[in-house]
């Protein structure tokens, strides 16, 4: 579990740092809304990730677990709240967000399915 998790991690940090890098000279403001975000979305996906340890995402019924999909709209509910909503940005100093940079973090953050896939496929070759 440790070494999963340590595996999870590093894509985590690397697309975080990497939007980070992207933005913040020209908007630091924007850098850190960009990494909060894009945090979220690692997650988001993370959350889809742990339905099995050996069988893939994509082998699953995305509605088969109501409480996954639930709680997934909420917490992209709150996700956008915390972006556009006029309070939240006060007490949360973010900015809004633009397609472009939605795109850039929904295609980091898929990463870490990538990565999960890749674990899940070797470990598989191996324990059968």
């Amino acid at each position: 579990m440790v070494l999963r998790m340590f595996t999870m991690a590093l894509p985590m940090v690397a697309g975080t740092l990497y939007l980070f890098g992207q933005n913040y000279e020209a908007d630091l403001q924007k850098a850190w809304t960009i990494s909060l975000t894009t945090l979220a979305v690692f997650q988001w996906f993370n959350a889809w990730n742990c339905r099995s340890q050996i069988k893939s995402i994509f082998a699953s019924n995305p509605f088969s677990n109501r409480f996954l999909v639930g709680a997934t709209g909420i917490v992209i509910g709150l996700q956008l709240l915390a972006v556009y909503n006029p309070f939240f940005q006060k007490i949360l100093r973010t900015v809004p967000l633009d397609g472009k940079d939605w795109l850039a973090i929904v295609g980091v953050s898929f990463s870490i399915v990538i990565v999960e896939e890749l674990r899940k496929l070797v470990r598989n070759k191996i324990f059968g």
